[in-house]
């Protein structure tokens, strides 16, 4: 097997080539020296056309130069393959004289009639020279067009390395910002952890363990209260009554009961220790169920009116509404004292930088996942290509071959 690098695989094949396909190549390098004979006998032809310069008007010199000059010009410019004889290079070279004859016509056309009477000889030279050239450049058109063929699509080969060439660029530039994406997004997953053991150890403070059993406790107490309370259908319906002005309540507005009914507990907390108007509430929501003025379903009166006969038998509300009150009390003041001592701040501080390194690892993590379909798509690709074009050169040099390609990660 032959292992070559992709950077000396154009040199090596091209060799190749050399060798497999002699006989086109010679052919083709002996009409590329009848060319250059043909383009140095046409440059011989002008320096005889300069001759006659002796004979002619000062007009006719200017027009002699330009048609000699202009030539001259036209033939340096070709580029003639010496060494590297491929199909695109021959191709190049024909092209390159059907221009020339455009142009010698041209100039020609325009330079000639001043000086032809002068230059009867050096024009049949020319003219000779011009159709010998016409017909190496009609052998060499023939040429490439019926031998040179196979030479083309082995040739063509080397057209596919530049995409070897991006690919690889991709791949080492996908692996290079996945390594990056990879380095940043574990600094930021340790600086995320740093942080979260930081608030748990905050969070460990005796404050904040006492301030989480409080609130608990609060919010424990704010389901046993409300369960309490739990005659919300019926006072509903008393105050749609009272809106429609079907019931009249003394000493309570409509207000009150709609504000009672969105939040019963803070209502409750803010009216006193007597709560005068609750209990008012209390008194005539039952006086209205008794005499069945709410439609409620009797199974549903006869309940909420023994809730409300065991709030004033048992008076549990209101030893509740003082432990919400004290553990309303007990709270605030524990934020003083969390908020003295600055931790307060510092957690607040610590969930701020937590926020901001999470979305910064879940950022990373996306920008890792993308980078890493890349890194993977364009390897299968390099692969998949890699293996085609290993195919196509071992049926060209009829021997197994694997090209050798090396990254610089």
């Amino acid at each position: 097997m032959v292992e070559v690098e992709l950077d000396q695989f154009k040199e090596f094949y091209k060799n190749r080539l050399n060798d497999i396909f002699y006989k086109e190549k010679k052919v083709a390098s002996k009409l590329i020296e009848e060319i250059q004979e043909n383009f140095v006998e046409i440059k011989i032809c002008m320096e005889h056309f300069m001759e006659k310069e002796d004979q002619l008007e000062k007009k006719a010199v200017r027009s002699l130069n330009f048609f000699s000059d202009r030539i001259r010009k036209e033939i340096d410019e070709i580029n003639i393959p010496k060494e590297d004889i491929t199909y695109d290079n021959l191709l190049k070279l024909l092209n390159s004289m059907k221009k020339l004859f455009n142009n010698i016509n041209d100039v020609a056309r325009k330079s000639l009639p001043k000086f032809q009477r002068e230059a009867q000889s050096e024009i049949k030279e020319l003219n000779y020279l011009t159709r010998k050239l016409s017909k190496t450049h009609a052998s060499l058109e023939k040429f490439i067009r019926k031998k040179y063929t196979d030479v083309k699509e082995a040739e063509d080969v080397l057209d596919r390395l530049s995409k070897f060439h991006a690919l690889i660029d991709n791949i080492e530039n996908a692996k290079n910002d996945l390594d990056k994406f990879e380095k940043e997004l574990e600094e930021a997953t340790q600086t995320l952890e740093n942080l979260n053991q930081q608030l748990i150890k905050l969070e460990k403070d005796e404050l904040f363990k006492d301030l989480k059993k409080y609130r608990d406790n609060l919010f424990k107490l704010k389901i046993t209260i409300n369960n309490e309370l739990g005659f919300k259908k019926a006072l509903k319906k008393l105050r749609v009554e009272v809106e429609r002005e079907n019931i009249h309540l003394s000493n309570l507005d409509e207000n009150y009961i709609r504000e009672f009914i969105k939040n019963p507990i803070k209502v409750l907390a803010s009216e006193g220790k007597d709560l005068t108007r609750f209990r008012g509430l209390l008194v005539q929501l039952r006086h209205v169920l008794e005499e069945n003025k709410l439609n409620l379903k009797a199974d549903k009166r006869e309940k909420t009116i023994e809730q409300i006969n065991k709030i004033f038998d048992e008076e549990g509300i209101y030893n509740d509404l003082d432990k919400y009150q004290e553990l309303k009390d007990n709270i605030k003041d524990l934020k003083k004292q969390i908020k003295k001592k600055g931790l307060d701040e510092k957690r607040e501080e610590l969930q701020n930088e937590i926020s901001v390194y999470t979305q910064r690892v879940e950022h990373l993590e996306n920008d890792v996942e993308r980078k890493n379909k890349d890194y993977l798509k364009y390897l299968a690709t390099l692969k998949r290509d890699r293996a085609k074009f290993q195919n196509e050169v071992e049926d060209i040099i009829g021997e197994e071959f694997k090209l050798v390609i090396t990254f610089t990660f």
